[in-house]
């Protein structure tokens, strides 16, 4: 049986006029013709953070919505085959020989150098990396999703080694929570990232059912966010809080004049009453 693309998953989404909005620009952001091949790499810092799950959901949404011939390569050692959630897609799937795990830059290169030419797109899966490879892995790519758990030391964790490489590579923060316990405070925090990045809520027990593991909504953000990066296309701004205006300070009152006060005169000068003046006596 055909497993749902993120596409369906979203269709909740849709019943809103903003949700609607939102989900046709990410299709047509997600669908932007690429003008050379890229190459995307999905490492992790920690394992056990949803990296490899990550990495074939974005192998599978990539060629669901786009024309571009993606390729995904298993470059992070013995896994319970990974492939297998490509199934019924058109994504070529590349294992890495045995020999050659845990894989290294040179050993993926010779592989990647054998057949660039047929695909437009590489996603490849580098699952927990050290940071002593994490910048050589960087250098070999065009586009890193850094995967991290969605507590708050490993996102600081990421965001500084994000910072690191990210003068040379754009990188993508993809916060998983495993756990589904992050709450609205953890997708602020995400969503304020200096970094394109997403928040994606994965549920290990749904990853093998027809229903899927990762949030589709999400998933759409996560895809438009990785090809905008690997077109060259600045991330769109985080809508910052608009400070309320500051009140109009009131005009000072206008100093009063103190009332004009009447000229003070000296005293009239003594002068020795004249007889006219004198009392009982009539002129």
């Amino acid at each position: 049986m055909n497993r749902p693309s993120a596409l369906h998953l979203a269709w909740p989404h849709a019943f809103t006029a903003r949700g609607a909005a939102e989900l046709r620009d990410l299709r047509e952001r997600a669908a932007v013709p690429l003008a050379l091949r890229r190459r995307v790499g999905v490492a992790s810092l920690a394992v056990g953070a949803g990296c490899t799950t990550v990495a074939v959901e974005l192998a599978r949404f990539l060629s669901s919505v786009r024309r571009d011939r993606v390729r995904f390569v298993s470059a992070q050692g013995g896994s319970a085959r990974p492939e297998r959630g490509l199934d019924g897609t058109a994504v070529e799937a590349l294992e890495l020989s045995p020999a050659e795990w845990p894989a290294d830059v040179d050993a993926w290169w010779r592989l990647h150098r054998a057949s660039s030419d047929a695909y437009d797109l590489t996603v490849t899966d580098w699952g927990a990396t050290p940071l002593e490879r994490l910048r050589d892995l960087a250098e070999h790519s065009h586009v890193l999703c850094l995967v991290t758990p969605a507590d708050r030391s490993s996102v600081q964790q990421a965001l500084d080694v994000a910072a690191a490489i990210g003068a040379h590579t754009r990188v993508v923060l993809v916060a998983v929570d495993v756990q589904r316990v992050a709450g609205l405070a953890t997708e602020m925090l995400v969503d304020n990232l200096p970094f394109p990045s997403v928040l994606l809520r994965h549920d290990r027990k749904l990853r093998e059912s027809a229903r899927r593991g990762l949030d589709g909504v999400r998933m759409l953000r996560l895809g438009a966010r990785v090809i905008d990066a690997a077109a060259g296309v600045a991330a769109p701004p985080v809508p910052t809080p608009v400070a309320p205006s500051a009140p109009i300070p009131h005009a000072p009152p206008a100093p009063v004049a103190p009332p004009a006060q009447a000229p003070v005169f000296p005293p009239a000068p003594n002068r020795p009453a004249s007889t006219s003046d004198r009392p009982g006596r009539r002129p």
